[in-house]
């Protein structure tokens, strides 16, 4: 059942602030259509149009036909992060074991006691999860970039295939 508003109150009365909602709120008087209205919009049509020169090509810079040659761009070595989105592709974890110590000692990981030997143990390889393991990888990454080593890794990656990576769900 739909309630009717009560009849509005007079401005003096304690409930005027209230109920001030139940009144509408006034709109501006419309006039529909005509030819004076379709000669307004064409008159502030035109003025826009006035207001913006038409494009010109630009003086600043010549078009010539013949394209300047780009300068050479220097060599920079990729950095860690960069790695592990290389690293994280198709799901890849981390290399496998075998991969792992082939790059520690690529990495000559002996000599260095801030380099952590890979997790490869078998007993210790079956207790960490995939994201333990792919932490694990991302620490010998930043060692790397610590030592710049980041080039001689980057090759090692690029030259493992997509079976000599651990990959999200396997063990």
């Amino acid at each position: 059942m739909a309630r009717h508003p009560d009849p509005p109150r007079k401005p003096g009365t304690d409930d005027w602030l209230t109920d001030s909602w139940l009144y509408t709120i006034p709109a501006p008087e419309v006039h529909e259509g005509g030819e004076s209205l379709w000669d307004e919009w064409e008159e502030a049509s035109r003025r826009m149009d006035l207001a913006f020169a038409p494009t010109e090509p630009s003086q600043v810079v010549p078009l010539s036909g013949q394209p300047e040659a780009a300068p050479p761009r220097e060599h920079h070595p990729p950095g860690a992060d960069t790695l592990m989105v290389k690293a994280r592709q198709h799901n890849r974890v981390c290399p496998r074991p075998a991969q792992w110590l082939q790059l520690y000692d690529a990495l000559e990981g002996e000599r260095y006691e801030d380099l952590p030997p890979p997790p490869v143990q078998p007993w210790l390889w079956k207790t960490l999860s995939s994201l333990q393991k792919r932490l694990r990888f991302r620490e010998h990454v930043e060692w790397a970039e610590r030592h710049g080593q980041l080039e001689p890794l980057a090759r090692f990656m690029d030259q493992l295939a997509e079976d000599d990576w651990l990959h999200m769900g396997e063990n």
